[in-house]
């Protein structure tokens, strides 16, 4: 009952985020990163973890060091649960063990997300290749898409408040 209490103000900022604006472009902007960072720091708040949570969350970020970049400055102070929020920079999807989260900002080739790890990504195909959470512009705003089976598959439970938010992939 305590996290449906503390979801409802989190899945309004979510909302909020969803209807900030983004122009829509190949290249990611700044604006765009800031919004696609809000929503990596809210999915920690928003989805339950195999085993007990201690020391650091982690967000891993896939090659991309301009959006890395963006997400430490979003989640520097910050904390969950009582944990702080570390953003790792990584090599390949392969590395993300150890990761809550690991954002993709590229294509990927069809790989098996590591367990117990969220994998968000930025191609139009990532939930296709194996992903969990996709992000996509619609009229000019940061949109996600989740395939809750997946998310199933890699031992993490999607609160029902986020799904509400973005578009299931069955």
């Amino acid at each position: 009952m305590e996290v449906l209490k503390a979801a409802r103000p989190l899945a309004a900022v979510i909302l909020a985020l969803a209807f900030a604006a983004s122009p829509a472009s190949s290249e990611p902007n700044t604006t765009e990163y800031q919004v696609k960072a809000a929503f990596l720091f809210n999915f920690l708040k928003f989805v339950d973890w195999p085993g007990v949570q201690e020391g650091p969350w982690i967000i891993g970020v896939v090659a991309s060091n301009s959006f890395a970049g963006i997400l430490e400055e979003t989640v520097r102070g910050k904390t969950v649960k009582g944990s702080p929020v570390v953003v790792k920079r990584l090599p390949n999807v392969a590395a993300a063990r150890g990761c809550h989260i690991v954002f993709v900002p590229m294509p990927v080739p069809a790989f098996a997300p590591p367990p117990g790890v969220l994998t968000v990504g930025d191609d139009p195909h990532f939930l296709n290749a194996g992903g969990i959470v996709g992000f996509y512009l619609e009229d000019g705003k940061v949109r996600f898409e989740i395939q809750p089976d997946t998310a199933k598959a890699a031992g993490l439970r999607v609160s029902s408040q986020l799904l509400k938010l973005g578009k299931i992939r069955e």
